[in-house]
């Protein structure tokens, strides 16, 4: 499937922009790329990959401080201003260790997808609606779970709200798909019936 892959990656990387923070002059051929690959990543199995909105992507090289916020960020993704922001420290350090289920890129791109998605632009929503309904209906349940501190599989911040739940099971469903399955199986079939794909589907991942 590299050939689909780097097909998408060079479609997408001639629609989005990239600019660097915090003294980053350059925002090198790695960066883009390496950044480019999540989106590539959690889209694979679906007909739409090219984002309408989100099309600016900032890279900073360490976690930064937002206004407003006394924690420094990993990455962001701003709605209003239509844009992403990353530390490419941790956009690295998520891709050297690939299975710990903390992933930045994967994390702020799947922000990206739900913003997207509840866009209806010209090209139609990412995810079908059913299946949207059915992952969601499954994914608050856990997420009241997780508030209630009665399940640990994944990780607390996923009890924040549904946005950060869709996100932690999109790293965890990537880094961890075979913990993923086991420990919360339907979840992990609605999470598969969405994105279109199988990460435990040796060779061909994609489900049509």
């Amino acid at each position: 499937m590299q050939k689909r892959f780097r097909f998408r990656i060079y479609k997408l990387l001639n629609t989005i922009s990239f600019a660097g923070g915090q003294g980053i002059r350059h925002v090198s051929r790695e960066m883009r790329t390496v950044i480019a690959c999540a989106i590539v990543e959690i889209t694979f199995g679906l007909d739409r990959y090219l984002p309408e909105q989100f099309r600016t992507i900032i890279v900073m090289p360490r976690r930064y401080l937002y206004p407003g916020y006394g924690q420094p960020f990993l990455g962001h993704v701003d709605s209003r201003a239509r844009l992403v922001y990353f530390s490419w420290e941790d956009v690295r350090q998520g891709y050297l260790v690939p299975d710990d289920a903390v992933n930045v890129a994967l994390h702020e791109m799947a922000h990206v997808l739900e913003h997207e998605n509840a866009y209806q632009g010209i090209y139609g929503k990412f995810f079908r609606t059913t299946d949207w309904q059915q992952w969601g209906k499954l994914a608050f349940e856990k997420m009241k779970m997780i508030r209630a501190g009665q399940h640990e599989f994944l990780k607390s911040y996923g009890g924040v709200n549904m946005g950060e739940m869709f996100a932690v099971c999109v790293e965890t469903f990537f880094e961890q798909p075979t913990e993923f399955e086991a420990q919360l199986p339907e979840l992990y079939h609605h999470m598969s019936l969405l994105l279109g794909q199988d990460p435990l589907r040796e060779g061909n991942p994609l489900l049509s």
